[in-house]
């Protein structure tokens, strides 16, 4: 049987929220931060649906469960401060329906935060299923079901549609691989219209990417992607929106059997030509992958002793017919830095040989093997020794695309080699981060340095006071 919840629920939320602020006469010196009620957000069955325009109220925590439909028509509207906790057992979900939105419109002193109910410690990656909204802007497999098991359509003809905003706000220990093509993300953006506002979002210990893209036109700038379980970046079915300044820090223990990517880009996963193309295009990117965070990184599927079961792969895997483009950004310390592959009879080469396909004024860094023309993996290794690149080595190397090949991550000029414990880099200065940008096409902020951050400089930090690198030790 559907339930539904709608606004009269919102009787007792709304007397808990006065209750609490009666009590802060504003008098406390020292004031602690409020303690508030704690309610379900669904009932653990499988169709729970809000129906009807819904507040969460700071400074309230809600328990998430099961699959929860915000329907088309109805807003859910989450305070800034308000705490999430995904339920594992039903594997609680929160899916924005089209013609439904999710006002959740944090700041950066009181971000929103949708985290794991297990308790501090003991926290993973899938403890939850994750966010999902749904659009009704183009993509190229016409209206689609989302993966998952989730119910829910999306795809129209509508590239300004509107599914609301996500603002200073945080996804921890979500995502959930139910099978091969079939999983839920930390933030899963199907057929999202360019109306919708993204901007300061993290992603943390997804169980499977952290950001995924089926279709849609949405822009969204300062991504965080944090020990993501596979891909940090996936752009699939004709996305083609813009993405500035974005970071991704990989675990070296902790990534995906079927090789995880920092971006992975597909037109669709059949590899045809057909439009809208997938024509996404990224601006100052900093992508750290597993060699940059250890010294003792070991390039294989599994490791006794070890929690790794990952085959990483690219910093870069552009394939099936993709027309990505990249700009002023880094690539360190992946086994293969950039691989544009024509798998599944794909044009993916042709599309770059032609300048549909760009990456260009990018620094690869500190990579075991800088280029491949496929992806390969086996037991052992993700490195095809007979693949040098024949095609992407030169391709890369165009003198007028800007690209510059750095043997060693100490030659970067960084305040530091990022780790999982401390894990932000600013270029210091001198550091070759700061030359070598290019101009950017129109809709972008002109920045003159490569990749996330503009110096080490505070103020360049655009992290501070929202996001969280420790989130397993955190008291929420």
């Amino acid at each position: 049987m559907k339930k539904k919840w709608n606004e009269s629920s919102l009787v007792l939320l709304a007397c808990a929220a006065l209750l609490t602020a009666a009590c802060d006469n504003g008098d406390d010196p020292d004031p602690q931060p409020p303690v508030g009620e704690t309610f379900d957000l669904g009932d653990g069955s499988t169709t729970f649906e809000i129906s009807e325009h819904l507040t969460l109220t700071y400074p309230n925590t809600y328990h998430l469960k099961g699959f929860v439909y915000v329907t088309a028509g109805a807003t859910l509207t989450i305070e800034p401060g308000v705490i999430i906790k995904g339920d594992k057992d039903s594997k609680g979900t929160l899916i924005i329906e089209r013609g439904g939105k999710l006002l959740a419109d944090g700041t950066k002193e009181r971000p929103i935060v949708f985290t794991s109910a297990a308790s501090k410690g003991s926290r993973k990656p899938g403890d939850w299923g994750g966010l999902i909204l749904l659009g009704k802007a183009p993509n190229n497999q016409g209206e689609m079901t989302i993966e998952g098991g989730v119910r829910s359509m999306h795809g129209g003809s509508d590239p300004d549609d509107n599914s609301g905003i996500l603002r200073y706000l945080r996804i921890e220990f979500a995502g959930i691989e139910y099978g091969t093509d079939n999983e839920i993300n930390g933030l899963t953006l199907g057929s999202v219209g360019r109306g919708t506002t993204i901007d300061y979002v993290q992603v943390t210990q997804s169980g499977d990417d952290a950001f995924e893209w089926f279709g849609g036109t949405v822009n969204a700038a300062h991504l965080i992607a944090y020990r993501t379980w596979d891909d940090d970046f996936d752009t699939d079915n004709g996305f083609s929106g813009r993405i500035q300044f974005a970071l991704a820090v990989r675990d070296p223990q902790t990534g995906d059997k079927s090789a995880s990517n920092g971006f992975e880009s597909d037109n669709n996963s059949g590899g045809t030509a057909i439009e809208p193309f997938t024509t996404a295009t990224f601006a100052n990117v900093s992508l750290f992958g597993p060699v940059s965070n250890s010294a003792n990184y070991v390039d294989r599927a599994s490791e006794q002793g070890s929690k790794t079961d990952a085959r990483f792969s690219a910093g870069l895997h552009l394939r099936r017919s993709t027309r990505l483009s990249i700009y002023n950004s880094l690539v360190a310390g992946f086994p293969v830095g950039l691989i544009i592959e024509n798998d599944k009879n794909s044009v993916t080469q042709q599309w770059a040989s032609q300048g549909f396909l760009n990456v260009k004024n990018t620094v690869i860094a500190g990579v075991i093997k800088t280029f491949q023309d496929k992806q390969y993996w086996s037991n052992s290794s993700v490195i095809d020794p007979s693949d040098n690149g024949a095609f992407v080595s030169p391709w890369f190397q165009t003198a007028t695309f800007g690209n510059r090949i750095i043997p060693s991550l100490d030659a970067l000029g960084l305040n530091l080699l990022p780790t999982v414990n401390s894990p932000l880099a600013f270029p210091l200065t001198g550091s070759l981060l700061l030359t070598g940008a290019g101009t950017l096409p129109a809709g972008f902020t002109p920045t003159t340095y490569v990749g996330a951050f503009a110096s080490s400089l505070p103020a360049s930090d655009w992290t501070a006071g929202w996001a969280n690198f420790s989130p397993q030790t955190t008291d929420y």
